[in-house]
This record gives structure tokens, sequence and C-alpha cells, in this order.
């Protein structure tokens, strides 16, 4: 532990705002917004302070150097909140999001492989095809001048991506066939974050309704990959090729299942897919339908990424090599990321005694980090409240006297930085630029109306939009 001089800050020195005697902070932890509450009593308390969730005491920080030293001594010194490993866990989800340690470690460089750049390059032909559904549905909104709750569909362009990514799986959700899997996996999110934000957990002793639910579509989800599961081993032995070049998530893993002194058994292969399915759907479709937002607000920005695109022949991206030049397109998205992350707080634990940033932090105490909190300071991008794309191309960057990437954390940090981060931001440069290139767009609702739904990750509510076929 490193030593502090006197000016060391203790749990019980920071404050805590006003609750109520026996619940504390829970009700307002309880409301959508929770993350905007958490950032408000931020300005008002300061970087560091605590919150009582019932019996539990929890440290918030919004102070990025504490933040991105938690991230970074993962998972030696921190690991994510013991109740979302045991939530995970009770659900049947053995994965690399939720595994520590070693168990961890042995998981992540697979996982990781499975999702580099070269693997994501070979399964760009899916997102190509899915992208052109979606542009597809898009235009008949368009001729019909319909107002389109769009988080829906985004939601079934990423479960359609994702599910024949992960293990071949040909959805066609764009184009409202009803699958059940897609409808068991919709029930799960909400959930999750219900039981890790529970002080007594009540499913355990009278499950509502809501719980029987979830354990009847976990049940199914299991039976139907599990078929997958044992459709994947036939292919592999049926085709010894694809043990050098598996054409799927699944099949990469099952192949890493081999080798010796591996964590990949079934219950960790089951648990592997079902995150990147949960992971690539949530957070992907959540950013696309923020950056619509701001799209359908600045019609001018729409115009540029249009102009950009027309540099590609066609609706849609032939390639992945075209991507590349998409460059103002991807500064937009990660502009949408910067103002409305998916992930705005993430929950950790103190492994043991640890003092840093001036703050002494004991064993075991439960951390919840803003990490969208810098993200809208002056201090890290001049204008921060503003949506200007231009702060993320660097020839523009001078004109923006403070520009700090590094204080974004929509996709965690250190060694623990989101495998799929590169197949979502391919996954969202394509489908943006696509939809640029052929539409106008327009709030049907007014800026305000939309609102941030917390439920594990940030969705926006009453999102409607109109399409209008753009001239070219």
């Amino acid at each position: 532990m490193i030593k502090m001089d006197s000016s060391v800050k203790t749990l019980s020195d920071l404050n805590t705002p006003k609750g109520s005697f026996l619940l504390g902070n829970l009700k307002d932890f309880k409301k959508k917004n929770k993350h905007r509450i958490l950032e408000q009593w931020a300005k008002e308390h300061g970087e560091f302070f605590t919150i009582k969730l019932g019996p539990l005491k929890a440290l918030i920080s919004a102070n990025l150097e504490f933040n991105n030293t938690v991230l970074k001594q993962r998972p030696d010194k921190f690991r994510r909140l013991s109740k979302i490993n045991e939530v995970f866990i009770e659900m049947g989800f053995h994965t690399v999001f939720n595994a520590e340690g070693a168990h961890w470690k042995k998981q992540r460089k697979p996982v990781a492989e499975a999702l580099s750049v070269k693997k994501v390059k070979g399964y760009y032909p899916i997102i190509h095809d899915k992208t052109k559904q979606l542009v597809s549905k898009i235009e008949t909104y368009a001729t019909k001048s319909d107002t389109v709750a769009i988080i829906n569909d985004f939601i079934a362009f990423t479960i359609d991506v994702t599910t024949e990514i992960a293990f071949g799986y040909k959805l066609n959700t764009i184009h409202n066939k009803e699958d059940s899997f897609q409808n068991h996996l919709e029930h799960i999110f909400p959930m999750i974050n219900e039981r890790i934000t529970a002080p007594i957990p009540m499913w355990r002793i009278f499950p509502s309704a809501k719980d029987r639910l979830l354990k009847k579509s976990l049940k199914a989800i299991e039976v139907i990959i599990y078929q997958f599961i044992n459709d994947a081993k036939l292919r592999l032995t049926e085709n010894p090729e694809l043990k050098e070049t598996p054409s799927n998530f699944l099949e990469a893993l099952l192949v890493e299942s081999e080798k010796e002194d591996t964590v990949f058994d079934e219950k960790t292969l089951y648990g592997n897919v079902i995150a990147m399915l949960l992971a690539g759907e949530d957070t992907t479709s959540n950013t696309l339908a923020w950056t619509l937002y701001y799209l359908a607000q600045h019609p001018e920005i729409v115009q540029k990424i249009r102009e950009e695109a027309n540099s590609y022949e066609g609706t849609v991206p032939e390639n992945y090599d075209l991507i590349v030049d998409l460059k103002y397109t991807n500064a937009v998205i990660q502009e949408a990321i910067r103002l409305k992350p998916t992930t705005p707080m993430m929950f950790f634990q103190a492994n043991e005694d640890i003092t840093t940033s001036n703050l002494s932090v004991p064993k075991d105490t439960s951390i919840i980090l803003l990490s969208s909190y810098a993200a809208m300071q002056d201090t890290y991008f001049s204008n921060a409240e503003e949506f200007d794309p231009n702060r993320w191309i660097k020839s523009e960057c001078p004109y923006h006297q403070n520009h700090t990437p590094k204080a974004i954390k929509a996709f965690g940090g250190g060694s623990r930085l989101c495998p799929g981060m590169h197949l979502s931001m391919i996954e969202m440069t394509t489908a943006i630029a696509s939809i640029c290139k052929q539409f106008d767009i327009n709030l049907a609702v007014n800026p305000e109306d939309v609102e941030e739904n917390f439920a594990f990750t940030v969705y926006p509510e009453n999102l409607n939009v109109q399409f209008k076929k753009a001239t070219l």
C-alpha cells in the first residue's frame, strides 16, 4: 500500500447525500436516471462521496485519476462488484465479463482473438447483408412517412448481426419475423439491473411473475444454445479445416476448448456466447439510437456524412476496407458515445486495502465509477456540452483547446477493455453511413422529451423519428 501524507481522506470524511433513515439513498438509486442523479451529487458534494443503499455503503468516484487507477489495477487490486458475479452465476452465465483472476486471464485471450480485427474483417459480409436489410426496412418507413420508435429496429439489427457472428444462426427480426430466441433474450438485461441493485434478493424468497418469466426464458435459451454447441462440434469434426479458420465466434471458442489447461468447459462456452449476444445487442443498438437522436437535430451533419458516404458505390460499403475512409462518420459516433454513453457507471470492489488519489479505500469497499462525468467537463473537452464531431478529427483538434479521449470509458479500460469494441464500431459506422446516405432524419418529438433510462445500459426512451428519402 502506498503511504500518503496527512491529507489522505477516509470514507468517513466524505459527504453522503441526504436520504431516508432506513433505506438511505436507495429510492434515488432506483430511478431510471440514477446516473445523472449521481453526477449532480458529484457537483454538489465533490468528486468523491458515499451513498447508502439500505445497509450497504458505497464509494462514488467522479475523479478521472482514481477511476483510471481502478481500471488499470484490475484484476489484481480491484474486481467487479461481487454481486454482479453472483447474479450472473445464478443465471448460469460463466463469462469473461464476470470472471476474475486466473480464470479471467485464461478466457480473455481466446475471446479477444475471436473478436480481433482480422476476425471482424471476416465477419463483415454479415454486417453488410444485415445493414442492407436495415436500410430496406427504413425505406418502407420513408415511403409511408411513418413515425418510428427506431430503437426497436436497431435492436433487431444488432441481434441479427450478433447471433450470426456468434454461432451462425440466421435471424431476420429486422423484417419483423418473430423468433422465440430473440423474445427470450429481451427479458435478461432489465432483470440483471434489477437484481444487482436490489438490497434483498426477494426473487429467491417470493419469485414474482417477472422472475418466473426470466427462469423460463433462461431455460429456453440454454436449450437452444447447447444445441448450437453440439452442431458446431459436429461441423468441426466433419470439416477439420474449420479449426484453422473458424467461421464464427462459437467455433473459435470450441477450438480453444480442445487445448490443454483450458477453462472452456461447456458452461463457459455457453456463458461467453450469451455475454457476446447481450453486450453486442444492447450497447450497440443504444449507441446507434443516441447517434440518430443527435443527427435528427443536425441536418448539416447528416449532409457531411452523406458526402463522405458518396465515396463508395451502392447503399452499403461493399467491403471492410471502405470503412476506414469513413472518418467523419466515425467521429459522429465517437461524439454520441461521449455525450450519451450507454455504460455511464461501472461497479467494482477493492480486493485489498489501498490508498490512491489521496483517498484510503478499505478492502471489500463497493465502488461506483461515474465513467461519463469527466467527458462532460470543460477541463477535458472544450465546450463539453456541445455536440461537435469535429473535435474527433485530427485536422480540427487545434481548434479545441481541451481534448482528452482517455477520459472516455464507454468500453471500459485497462487490461479489461471490451474485446467487442472494434466489432461494435464497424457495425455502427456501416449502419450510420448507410442510413445518412439514403435518408434525411427528423425528430418526431421535442429533444427534451427523449429521456435516458438506465437498465444496466442506458437507452433512449420516447425516441421517435421520421425518415425522408434523400435527394442524391
